[in-house]
């Protein structure tokens, strides 16, 4: 399994970063060729269903908010449609952050020898 979580975690820091500056208010074509780079790259980063899953969102949000500047019908009553497509993709960022965090989580157990399932808890002692 090709697995590199600290590329991954950089491309995602340069997603984030992008998206916290962009507005989305006009179309941006080049933004929007490095948004589709990025994704690209992290996804090859990272052998996981669910994290394609989330960058392929973040790739067709960032298209819609990207590609032009008529967002009308992503608007709420209270955001506008540009607002509205910027926050979906930085909700999918957050979730490819987390789903990153639990692989490193699990490949960190897997190679001290510990299983990844076991949890210890004074609770269920008696």
């Amino acid at each position: 399994m090709n697995t590199d979580v600290a590329l991954a975690r950089r491309h995602h820091a340069a997603l984030k970063d992008l998206f916290t500056r962009q507005s989305g208010e006009a179309a941006d074509f080049r933004a929007l060729r490095r948004v589709l780079g990025l994704c690209q790259e992290a996804s090859e980063a990272v052998d996981d269903a669910y994290c394609r899953e989330k960058l392929r969102v973040v790739g067709e949000f960032a298209a819609e908010m990207l590609s032009h500047s008529e967002h009308g019908r992503w608007g709420r009553d209270s955001m506008s449609g540009a607002e509205f497509l910027r926050q979906q993709v930085l909700n999918a960022l957050e979730l490819f952050a987390s789903r990153l965090y639990s692989i490193e989580a699990l490949e960190h157990r897997g190679a001290t020898g510990g299983s990844p399932w076991k949890i210890r808890s004074n609770f269920a002692q008696t």
